[in-house]
């Protein structure tokens, strides 16, 4: 299998069966100054082929598959493009409607079905040569002239070939004109398909190229149908119809360019407006989180003297709790004081010293007896009462704080920018 090699435009291939001494080192002069013409490219040719660009203008936004001759690029009258599978899908879907929704833009195109909408032939090529150089790199794709792998493409004729055949067809007096690129030279520059000048044949007359467009038709016409069918009808050379609209394009280019700046205006005051926004939703939370710092400091000032409170009126029902203890132990140390030297009087002494004191021994038990009342089971320490609606005062505290951090934070800022300016 003869090895693929990139091939230079402009570089006609001399044979190695030339018997002539100076054409041989021609030949070898030659092969030199384009082996390091391509030794200069190396680092440009294996570059990624796959852009994200190159992807996208070859996918068909509706399946997100690649274009192929299976699925055709159409343009709508968005002036998008879309495979024929989506389209007549879109059809099925809007049927009786004869429209189909453009998957990019969502603008409605009528028409009967895919075929009624003109190829997009740039990014059919495309495709077409991105497939291509996937066969290439597996070793299925095939020069047109032998089963060598193909690695160049002319974009002339439209076709495939191996080294030996790409040699053979630019040294054709009959395409030696034609522009013969590798397939990565093509995708690396893809504009440069646009650069080929492609004629048609009229499918009515196959020897005539189309030359004038006919106006009223809407249709690529040759001379002879010019003259024959197409004789009343508006029409003119293709060149004349391009520069016209071409003229047609660059009178509406102002208007374009004014759309264009208004719509980057606004979008440029919707981005300021969304950072003044993100601004201001940052100031509202720093603020929030403030006023709420200071909320809850309050609240643990008012806890700590609550707190306070509590524990005075906790020490002060100890201290009455305590008076009221000692009143009881001295009733008691009285009382038994009474019982024992009752005790010791009938014990120790004698009847007559007993009688002489009765009078005074039952006066000072009746005494004992009734002094004083006895101090109620429930003494109990009067509870300490919170101040009324205490959670109402607490909340409406904390609604005056929020609402003073509000209208704090504006007049801050305010002040901040009167002494900048």
């Amino acid at each position: 299998m003869a090895e693929v090699l990139e091939f230079e435009p402009g570089f006609q291939t001399l044979s190695l069966r030339d018997t002539d001494l100076k054409a041989e080192k021609k030949l070898k002069k030659k092969t030199k100054q384009s082996s390091k013409r391509r030794s200069r490219k190396v680092d440009y040719l294996d570059t990624e082929i796959a852009s994200d660009k190159l992807v996208e203008d070859i996918t068909c936004k509706g399946c997100r598959k690649k274009f192929s001759s299976g699925r055709v690029p159409k343009i709508l009258h968005c002036l998008h493009a879309m495979c024929t599978e989506c389209i007549n899908v879109s059809f099925l879907f809007n049927e009786g409607k004869n429209k189909v929704k453009c998957a990019s833009c969502g603008v409605l195109s009528a028409g009967r079905n895919a075929e009624s909408f003109r190829t997009q032939s740039f990014v059919q090529i495309l495709a077409d040569i991105a497939s291509c150089y996937e066969g290439h790199l597996s070793g299925t794709l095939h020069c047109i002239g032998c089963s060598n792998v193909a690695g160049l493409r002319c974009l002339t004729c439209n076709e495939n070939y191996c080294q030996e055949h790409t040699d053979f067809h630019v040294r054709s007096r009959a395409t030696s004109h034609h522009k013969v690129l590798s397939f990565k030279q093509i995708l690396n520059a893809p504009l440069i398909i646009s650069t080929i000048k492609r004629e048609e044949n009229c499918p009515t007359h196959p020897a005539k190229i189309m030359e004038f467009f006919c106006f009223t038709c809407r249709l690529p016409v040759c001379t002879a149908c010019a003259l024959t069918q197409h004789k009343d009808c508006i029409y003119e050379e293709l060149g004349t119809a391009i520069t016209a609209l071409k003229q047609k394009f660059e009178n509406l280019k102002p208007a374009f360019n004014k759309k264009q700046y208004n719509l980057k205006k606004a979008g440029s005051a919707l981005d300021a407006t969304q950072k003044n926004v993100e601004g201001e939703f940052g100031h509202s939370m720093a603020g929030l989180s403030d006023s709420m710092d200071k909320i809850m400091r309050t609240l643990r000032q008012k806890e700590a003297s609550m707190n306070h409170c509590i524990e005075d009126h906790r020490k002060e029902g100890q201290g009455e709790m305590r008076v009221h203890q000692s009143l009881l132990e001295e009733q008691i140390a009285n009382i038994e004081s009474g019982v024992d030297f009752v005790d010791t009087v009938f014990e120790f002494w004698s009847p007559l010293e007993v009688l002489s004191m009765e009078h005074d021994i039952l006066q000072r038990l009746t005494e004992l007896a009734t002094e004083g009342e006895a101090p109620s089971d429930d003494i109990k320490p009067k509870p300490y009462e919170l101040p009324p609606d205490t959670e109402g005062n607490v909340v409406e505290a904390i609604s005056c704080m929020y609402n003073s951090a509000v209208t704090e934070g504006p007049k801050k800022d305010e002040e901040k920018d009167g002494k900048n300016d």
